[in-house]
């Protein structure tokens, strides 16, 4: 049986270091993050295949494991609508009574984002398609966001890994 190393990819380069919700907005690696997908490479058993996300951060993390990536637009993360792209700060400045509610809990939608069982739908779908094409053992490189809300799916509990987390799936 094939084992899966779903990988959240590691710490993005935020802009003036201010954390930022940022569902689909493209942020390369910073230098920490770097690191982090350098040691989380050497964590790896050997594989026959690497799939990412089409984002700079995921495709940056999925370089560091040394294979050959192949992109798989559907392991995108979740679209955060109205708050992709913007801080935290200002996200609580502009929506105070939902980022309380948020800070409970996390599966209250967001306004504008993208439905949470049509990402997780392409999600699979793009899980079953890397599934199909590698030979054998292999690694998909992902966000959180979508990782939690599959994780979720399969075991009934809200997991989201910390960056380079590898969450290992038989």
């Amino acid at each position: 049986m094939k084992k899966v190393y779903l990988i959240r990819h590691a710490l993005p380069d935020f802009p003036g270091g201010k954390r930022m919700c940022i569902g689909t907005t493209d942020l390369p690696l910073g230098e920490k993050g770097l690191l982090q997908a350098a040691e989380m490479a050497k964590k790896l058993p050997v594989m026959t295949a690497v799939f990412s996300s089409p984002l700079t951060r995921a495709v940056q993390t999925a370089e560091a494991i040394g294979l050959p990536v192949t992109i798989l637009p559907d392991l995108r993360e979740m679209y955060a609508g109205e708050w992709d792209g913007l801080t935290f700060e200002e996200i609580r400045q502009r929506y105070p009574e939902l980022y309380a509610a948020r800070a409970i809990d996390l599966t209250i939608p967001l306004p504008g984002a993208e439905n949470h069982e049509e990402a997780l739908h392409r999600f699979i779908s793009a899980m079953e398609k890397a599934a199909n094409l590698a030979p054998g053992d292999f690694a998909a490189v992902a966000h959180g966001g979508i990782i939690a809300q599959f994780l979720q799916s399969v075991s009934g509990n809200w997991y989201k890994p910390n960056y380079t987390e590898i969450v290992k799936l038989t």
